[in-house]
């Protein structure tokens, strides 16, 4: 019988089949808490309900890695393939691709791993639930190797004749990570500090360990972690947890009582570190033409096993204070000439607290350079104190960031997380409450003098005399990519040669059996609602429009308290083309300059107090936006309503007034930053991919990528040699810069958007009125300036004439692709329907299904692919499709073309397209919170995007049937042949497909 619970119930207390063992609140999430104990399985669950209607379900497990052969990573993949009540290929990709979920993920961490989902539908929720725990329970994987050769990894040999080969889902995963730097600093600085313990070993490592990899060590993992006596569940949002908790009872826990001889691995993940300060230098991997000087990492980190959970907490915000630029660390390791980027943090990427100090873009040569910054700056601050101001500022943006919570999105999987890291290493579920009262501990002593901050000078003494110390330099080699790959190759022709022909014809057999399970398309749906007890669409709040002193203001109340979003948009019509480099270094060197009333180091405080996540974007609306359709530089920032007047003062000294005649603070800036801005690294080639398809169909896009493209990169090194060796340039430069700043700061055709509470959002109004009145209508001359050329006249509205602003953009590339330090490509295809009235909604979940039935078979499952889809945006009027960490290129082009053919003659029932409709119709409704749902609906009237439109589509979605996939095929197709097709890649893959392209570049540092 299933309990209705709308109160969660007191410590003590039974309910079907669970203890309540106690009681708490999450006050950034309006949440109160209660943990529950299962007597008979063991398992742990913790209730999390608030109002959010966005429901979340984790389910984790403690995970130690014993090894880094990755074999908990391929554990995670393995369990959600199928099980014995969901018999499928696949059926995390069912769910994924047939429900109606707005999340669904599984993560491997050091210490645990989970498998969290989110679905606005209680109904659907349960559904899904089911399918998880059935699939830990019994997952087919334990009885069917090829789960394990698909999804970890496999040899295969086709003939007897043909070379063997390494394939694997995981094991493609984890060698497009071959050039991660970040990574591979972080895996070098763990075995340093922890050398031959467990903490020494992190996931995602298989592409070096694959000589050690088994398929009896992920059976060892499924066998003795996944267990419900070492997990958690935690249960989220607003649902009737009494139904919830029956059911995870009646039809699981108690099904499968705690095992007898079952021990905690808590004392396990708690070895004790070795002592002693050890240093290290070691290499990373990358192709050849990558830099090798001045792009090192060097690591500082110091163990802090030793530490309680709310002495972490309160490092980690020290850690904030420590990473902030005006803090005493960033002033003396400039001091000690050290003009890097410098990161402090908390490195919980271990299964031991790490305290971590990260230089980027160092040589081996600053290594004892950092070394004596950081203790330098950590005796100044136990003698000293830290400055107030920044002090205070720390803990204002702490608090800011606590108060917007609700604006995110899968808030009870990502809490989840943090609780499931937590959970994991000491069995405890109350971290937000030790986050909470280490938070109040830690901002008391903001509002006191330095020598009264007694806790923060505590931590620094404290970092001084850790109990295990290393000190490591991460080396980029360039070549020693291509070396591992040969090596890789060496090892499987040694591995064939030493085979017997016996064992070939063993292996040649086995891999013709692999292949054909793996070309057997079933699946599962049992686990569908029904599209009928779909919700309705989400109902969309007012706004108000008003226009003064030139200047347009779109409004929103928001149901938040002494909290604001903003945004303005600033024209960019007095300014050329060729200005578009000196916008760049324009945005580069905000906060990095003096203004004449504030230092660079009083902006960058201020900065964080009053412009919280404050963004700078380059924006084009398409001829849709009407007069609008022009550049346009967008500025967005949170903050606290009673700040309002105070940051938006701030912002416009902070863009307007930069004494750019300050050559050397320019110098000092490019010299930071000038490696951020080189695209050519192997993590950069996802966004490139898409920016590079998307910017073929968009005036936005194609804006972008002309400000943002490796030609900014540079431009930028190039005036930092100028500056450099033409003392004469920096007047030149100062010129450009001025002019730049007051080309952007007019009213001309200004727009703004708010949301904020109801009561103060007219206060808000009138303050932005007031203060962006009183800006030019066109550009100013500077006193103290000479040789300002005069400003371009402003662009032309778009009229359909012969010129319009978007003449200024580069013509449209539809079939592009660049190579840059990656071992896999990243491709995307974009299908344009915008404007098109004979694209309906009805067409979307056949996209879903093109994904489902003929990209996933053909890529992820016998292509090697780590992942692929197609997907949507309704408001920007397109599709894509995409693949991820792909050793491939060609084919997975064919295969692309080709999807809506294939799509027409795809046999489908109508229980498989219902699936379809769950899916489409949550993927066409992205979910925000109330500042940000307000801020999406008056940018898309900004942009020109009619929400009527958008809302037709959603509405239009569970009118899918079978009658209607030869058209929405047909139209699929003809979108994909008219498309836009973008790859970023390893050199090689792009040089044998050039052919497919109309440009292809290299790109290099």
């Amino acid at each position: 019988m299933e309990i209705s619970m709308t109160k969660l119930p007191e410590p003590g207390q039974l309910c079907c089949g669970f203890t309540a063992v106690s009681q708490g609140r999450i006050e950034s999430l309006s949440a109160s808490t209660a943990e529950f104990f299962h007597p008979l399985s063991g398992a742990q669950v913790l209730c999390i309900q608030n109002d959010d209607r966005e429901l979340g379900f984790s389910l984790i497990y403690r995970t130690p890695q014993l090894d880094e052969t990755d074999a908990c990573h391929m554990a995670e993949h393995l369990v959600l393939s199928s099980c014995k009540k969901y018999r499928s290929r696949d059926v995390f990709f069912d769910m994924d691709s047939m429900s109606y979920s707005t999340f669904m993920n599984g993560i491997t961490d050091t210490s645990y791993t989970c498998y969290p989902i989110c679905s606005r539908s209680e109904e659907q929720l349960l559904k899904l639930m089911d399918v998880v725990l059935c699939c830990m329970e019994e997952p087919d994987a334990q009885t069917e190797p090829h789960f394990f050769e698909r999804e970890a990894l496999r040899y295969e040999l086709e003939t007897p004749d043909s070379p063997l080969l390494l394939a694997g889902t995981v094991f493609s995963e984890d060698w497009a990570h071959l050039t991660d730097l970040d990574e591979n600093a972080d895996s070098h600085t763990a075995r340093t500090l922890y050398p031959g313990r467990l903490a020494a070993n992190l996931p995602g490592r298989a592409h070096l360990h694959y000589e050690d990899v088994s398929r009896e060590q992920v059976m060892r993992v499924l066998t003795e972690f996944y267990t419900y006596s070492n997990c958690l569940i935690v249960l989220y949002g607003d649902m009737d947890y009494g139904r919830v908790l029956s059911f995870l009872d009646r039809e699981h826990l108690s099904l499968h009582p705690a095992p007898l001889n079952g021990g905690s691995l808590i004392s396990l993940l708690r070895e004790p570190p070795i002592p002693g300060f050890r240093c290290s230098i070691e290499e990373s991997p990358a192709y050849s033409g990558s830099r090798g000087s001045q792009a090192s990492v060097i690591d500082y980190a110091l163990d802090l096993s030793d530490c309680d959970e709310e002495e972490l907490i309160c490092f980690d915000l020290f850690s904030d204070l420590l990473d902030h630029s005006a803090s005493p660390l960033h002033q003396t390791a400039k001091r000690e000439g050290l003009n890097h980027v410098i990161q402090a943090f908390l490195d919980t990427l271990l299964i031991h607290p790490v305290f971590k100090f990260r230089l980027y873009n160092g040589d081996e040569g600053d290594r004892d350079r950092l070394l004596r910054a950081v203790r330098m700056t950590l005796e100044e601050i136990c003698e000293k104190g830290i400055a107030p101001e920044l002090y205070r500022a720390c803990v204002k943006e702490h608090s800011l960031t606590d108060r917007l919570v609700r604006e995110g999105v899968h808030l009870g999987c990502h809490a989840a997380e943090e609780i499931g890291r937590y959970w994991s290493l000491t069995g405890k579920t109350d971290y937000f409450a030790l986050y909470e009262r280490a938070c109040a501990r830690f901002a008391e002593e903001a509002y006191k003098d330095r020598q009264s901050q007694t806790l923060i000078r505590n931590l620094a003494q404290r970092l001084l005399k850790p109990f295990a110390g290393a000190l490591t330099v991460t080396v980029p080699v360039p070549g020693l990519a291509e070396q591992l790959e040969s090596q890789r190759s060496s090892f499987l022709e040694r591995k064939k040669a030493s085979m017997t022909e016996e064992e070939i014809s063993s292996l040649v057999a086995a891999t013709r059996s692999f292949h054909d399970w793996n070309s057997r398309e079933y699946g599962c749906r049992s686990f569908l609602i029904s599209p009928k007890d779909l919700p309705a669409p989400l109902e969309h709040e007012p706004f108000c429009e008003r226009t003064k002193k030139g200047i347009t203001g779109f409004f929103s109340p928001a149901p938040v308290s002494g909290v604001f979003c903003f945004q303005i948009y600033f024209d960019l019509g007095f300014l050329s083309r060729e200005d578009w480099p000196f916008l760049a270094l324009y945005q580069l060197l905000l906060t990095e300059v003096d203004t004449p009333s504030l230092s660079s180091i009083r902006q960058k405080i201020l900065e964080q107090e009053l412009l919280h996540d404050c963004t700078f974007d380059e924006a084009f609306p398409g001829p849709e936006a009407g007069s609008r359709s022009r550049p346009q530089l967008a500025v967005f920032w949170y903050g606290l309503t009673a700040d309002f007047t105070q940051s938006l003062h701030f912002l416009l000294e902070l863009m307007g007034q930069a004494s750019y005649q300050n050559t050397e603070q320019i110098i000092s800036a490019l010299e930071k930053y000038l490696p951020d801005y080189d695209l050519s690294q192997g993590e950069n080639a996802s966004s490139i991919s898409y920016a590079l398809a998307e910017s073929a169909i968009r005036t936005d896009a194609r804006f972008r990528a002309a400000t943002n493209g490796q030609e900014i990169y540079y431009f930028l090194k190039d005036t930092l040699q100028r500056l450099k060796s033409e003392p004469e340039y920096g007047r030149e430069l100062a010129r450009r810069l001025f002019q730049t700043a007051q080309a952007i700061l007019t009213k001309n055709r200004m727009l703004f958007v708010a949301a904020a509470p109801a009561d103060t959002l007219p206060q808000l109004k009138k303050a932005a009125f007031d203060c962006l009145g009183s800006l030019p209508d066109c550009p100013r001359q500077a006193d103290g300036v000479s040789g300002v050329s005069s400003f371009r006249q402003p662009l032309p509205e778009s009229s359909g004439q012969e010129s319009s602003p978007a003449d200024l953009l580069p013509a449209p590339v539809m079939r592009s692709a660049v190579s840059l330090d990656t071992p896999s490509q990243e491709i995307r295809l974009m299908g344009d329907f915008a404007g098109r009235d004979d694209f309906k909604g009805r067409y979307l979940p056949f996209l879903i299904a093109l994904s489902d039935r003929i990209l996933k078979p053909s890529l992820r499952y016998r292509g090697g692919a780590y992942d692929c889809g197609a997907d949507f945006s309704l408001p920007n009027g397109y599709f894509s499709l995409w693949c991820t960490a792909d050793p491939g290129l060609e084919e997975t082009v064919r295969i692309f073309r080709q999807a809506g053919t294939a799509l027409r003659s795809l046999t489908l029932t109508e229980e498989e397209l219902d699936g379809y409709v769950l899916s489409a119709f949550s993927q066409a409704q992205p979910l925000s919170g109330p500042l940000n749902t307000r801020m999406r609906l008056m940018r898309r009237k900004a942009a020109g995007i009619c929400t009527e439109t958008v809302d037709a589509l959603i509405r239009d979605i569970p009118n899918a049937s079978l009658e209607c996939q030869a058209e929405a095929a047909d139209l699929i197709q003809e979108l994909i042949e008219k498309g836009s097709l973008a790859v970023a890649g390893s050199r090689q893959a792009v040089e044998r497909a050039a052919r497919l392209f109309e440009r292809t570049e290299h790109l290099h540092s």
